[in-house]
């Protein structure tokens, strides 16, 4: 006990209310000490014995209670008397320091610690505090060996804080369970969490694709490692073309079919047509049919039958612009380039033809009649670097990534001033 002569008063649960070197017998009769400070220190104590701090699982004071439930040496039967607990507060401490030592129980102890740990976890499982709840499922979310019959609980809990983590992460639910949790009904939010997990299997994508709305889909066909049949990928493409969230994943998923990827170059914006194009994984003859597609496009935005249809002569982006641009010193390279992967195309042939000082009917003839060689001639003649030369002739005319004019030097131009001369005469002269 601390000396009468103390003159600041003694902090709750501090430890300098007891001696250091505590006995068991001292520990007994301070159970009943009628200063819950006192108890609430007994509580902390390193040499109170594990049956002291049971007894004291049950005190009256919710201090203890609480220091009894934040103790890592409170024994495991103690913990689960404090998973019922009138107390929220205790239960939330408690959740707290059993979800920092599950993870970390080792093989060895695998015995009634083991048994009584699986209890308390499956009780605050069940808690009727969502943060207890919550804390568990963050805590277990990654936990290959955490009991399947808590993280089932959790994975079913009606709140998405609760059962996102573990619906995502868990490696312990099985596509049994998903399907399960899926076909009975589960929320978007329940949907869109399996859909990010790792490697879904064809079965679960196949019941997400049944059960999930369009945002959720969409998220399922983000998801890279998602294991999605050829057949439900080209039937989601099908049904796409209205479906603008869903554009960017498909024209991302890996394994694209011909189908489908000849599906997407024919309505989506043209710079996600351009990242469809620069794919390298794709085949040569998906890239090919690719191709065809984007050529009949051009064909028609272009007016590739009759330039000088009026229609086409309308553009979004007036010479006084380009000038006005020009002029301040803002129509640059990196200006083109952002213009180029917003699907700009006008705007690019504009700023192209304006900084060469040739005819923009010209550049638009370039692009149109597809001259790799015609355009990197223009883009020389803008003062362009030889970084553009490649995304200008997949972006902005559509061609293969095999098909384009590139030197073997990425700092060399593929060729002479005097060959890029006579590519832009030739132009100008039509």
């Amino acid at each position: 006990m601390k000396d009468e002569g103390q003159s600041n008063p003694p902090v709750d649960g501090d430890l300098s209310l007891l001696p250091e070197d505590l006995s068991y017998e001292q520990s007994k009769k301070l159970l009943r000490d009628s200063d819950p400070a006192v108890r609430r220190a007994l509580a902390r104590h390193p040499a109170t014995r594990p049956e002291v701090l049971y007894f004291l699982a049950e005190d009256s004071s919710n201090d203890v209670r609480l220091e009894i439930a934040n103790n890592e040496r409170t024994p495991r039967q103690a913990d689960l008397l404090l998973a019922d607990d009138g107390d929220d507060e205790i239960r939330t401490a408690l959740a707290t320091k059993i979800a920092r030592l599950t993870p970390a129980l080792p093989d060895k102890d695998r015995g009634a610690l083991y048994e009584y740990t699986m209890q308390v976890l499956e009780k605050l499982a069940q808690d009727q505090i969502v943060r207890v709840r919550q804390i568990m499922a963050e805590a277990l979310q990654d936990v290959a060996d955490a009991p399947h019959s808590v993280i089932q609980q959790l994975a079913s809990d009606a709140e998405l804080v609760v059962s996102r983590p573990v619906l995502r992460f868990s490696p312990v639910l099985t596509d049994k369970d998903l399907l399960s949790i899926i076909n009975a009904g589960a929320a978007q939010g329940k949907l869109a969490a399996i859909s990010e997990r790792r490697n879904v299997s064809g079965d679960v994508a196949d019941a997400i694709v049944g059960k999930g709305d369009d945002e959720t889909v969409a998220v399922l066909l983000a998801n890279g490692t998602a294991q999605i049949r050829e057949e439900t990928l080209d039937a989601l493409t099908a049904k796409s073309e209205k479906i603008v969230s869903w554009h960017a994943p498909l024209v991302a998923r890996p394994s694209l079919s011909m189908r489908s990827a000849r599906m997407l170059a024919g309505f989506v914006a043209d710079h996600l047509l351009a990242k469809l194009q620069a794919r390298e994984d794709l085949e040569a003859a998906t890239l090919e049919a690719v191709a065809e597609v984007v050529a009949e496009r051009l064909g028609e935005a272009n007016g590739k039958q009759d330039l000088a249809d009026p229609e086409w002569a309308q553009d979004d982006v007036t010479e006084e612009e380009i000038e006005a641009l020009k002029k301040a010193g803002k129509l640059t390279e990196a200006a083109i380039v952002e213009s180029l992967e917003a699907g700009r195309k006008r705007f690019v042939e504009a700023a192209l033809a304006s900084l060469a000082n040739v005819a923009r009917e010209a550049a638009a003839r370039i692009v149109a009649q597809r001259s790799g060689k015609a355009l990197v001639a223009l883009a020389w003649k803008a003062g362009m670097s030889t970084d553009v030369i490649g995304p200008l002739q997949v972006q902005l005319m559509g061609l293969p990534p095999s098909k384009i004019v590139v030197a073997d030097d990425p700092d060399l131009w593929p060729m002479s001033e005097e060959d890029m001369d006579w590519q832009l005469d030739f132009f100008l002269k039509e």
